[in-house]
């Protein structure tokens, strides 16, 4: 499986860098989800002591989990 960074623009993928074939093949398509930021924390919990950094940190590690995730479940493909 090769895997090529692209850019989606008005239905139509630009492709940033050269696959190393020519010929037709039939390929699979991922859009990421949008980025998700980490807000402040209202309601009962407002005044617990939160680590946003560690939040974020999960958050990081389970965004590249999935991404493996779906490379190795399409690797066959």
């Amino acid at each position: 499986m090769n895997i090529l960074k692209g850019i989606y623009k008005n239905g139509k993928i630009e492709l940033i860098e050269n696959p190393f074939f020519s010929e037709p093949m039939e390929v699979v398509v991922i859009f990421p989800e949008k980025k998700k930021k980490i807000t402040k924390i209202c309601g009962m919990y407002k005044n617990s002591k939160i680590d946003y950094e560690q939040i974020e940190a999960d958050l990081k590690e389970l965004s590249q989990d999935s991404e493996k995730h779906l490379l190795e479940k399409f690797k066959d493909f």
